[in-house]
């Protein structure tokens, strides 16, 4: 039997390691700034302590979203569609984009457009 493929609807990049794109959480007490796991025009998976249990499935966040390099840190909102395994250091939030402003879509797009040309796209 074949595997079954993934169809995604956004290109998905992985932000390089010397240069992660950084969360930061709006309305919650917690002090620590998160990273991307990957990032695409449709969503972004975020990397958190284990010990992170603010969120939910189906709960709408709102995150700033900061994009290294030359580019503006936009605020997004977006709805917890995933919550992956957790090992004893971190689990990933699958956070799709429901509103971005018009110059983060644009600062989001060329950030990918750089990583794909890096090679950095998720398959």
């Amino acid at each position: 039997m074949a595997p079954i493929q993934e169809k995604r609807k956004y290109v998905r990049v992985q932000p390089l390691e010397n240069e992660p794109v950084a969360i930061h959480l709006m309305g919650t007490a917690l002090l620590d700034v998160l990273t991307a796991s990957d990032i695409s025009m449709g969503g972004i998976g975020i990397i958190a302590p284990n010990h992170f249990d603010e969120w939910d499935m189906h709960e709408t966040v709102e995150i700033l979203v900061a994009l290294p390099g030359d580019l503006e840190d936009f605020l997004a909102r977006g709805v917890i569609r995933q919550v992956g395994k957790k090992s004893k250091e971190s689990g990933v939030y699958g956070v799709q984009f429901t509103e971005i402003g018009t110059k983060g879509k644009q600062d989001l797009q060329v950030y990918i457009n750089r990583m794909i040309r890096q090679g950095r796209e998720v398959k």
